[in-house]
């Protein structure tokens, strides 16, 4: 189960800050050839998982800013993951603007982030089962869902907190 409370958000904010200075020099170090064929049949490769990444960090920082400005709970829509990926055509982008992407949309998320702290805000949403949720809950969420995939991505690792 998951926590609430500010100092949830403060542990989001720090986690995410972590992984904004490890993840892109760890990525870059990584040869081409490991991080643009998929990693089996059927499964996404390396830079498709960071895609799908930069994918989750738009979906959420827009839940975010509305969590901000709602004075009701609203409801969270989830959204098609694979035509996403599929449709931003990751397999085929240049590295670098699929590590740009995800470095800039989640420095946005930091900074909306940051702002509910600041405020003490704890606002709630309804997830697509119905369950009601906190803005703390919502960012824990996100964070984990990005440790798993990064996981995916590099494996055990110490450094990016994912061993």
């Amino acid at each position: 189960m998951k926590e609430s409370g500010a100092g949830v958000l403060t542990e989001s904010v720090s986690r995410l800050n972590v992984l904004l200075q490890s993840v892109p020099q760890e990525f870059l170090a990584m040869n081409p050839d490991e991080i643009v064929p998929p990693r089996m049949e059927g499964k996404w490769s390396r830079l498709q998982i960071l895609g799908h990444l930069c994918d989750s960090a738009l979906h959420n920082v827009s839940r975010f800013v509305q969590m901000q400005h709602q004075t009701e709970p609203f409801s969270i829509t989830s959204y098609q993951q694979e035509q996403w990926v599929e449709s931003q055509q990751y397999k085929s982008a240049p590295i670098e603007d699929v590590l740009n992407l995800w470095i800039s949309l989640n420095q946005s998320v930091i900074r909306v982030l940051s702002v509910s702290v600041e405020m003490g805000q704890s606002q709630t949403c309804i997830l697509s089962d119905g369950s009601v949720v906190t803005l703390e809950w919502l960012a824990q969420d996100y964070v984990e869902h990005l440790e798993h995939h990064l996981q995916q991505i590099f494996g055990e690792h110490e450094d990016l907190g994912t061993a």
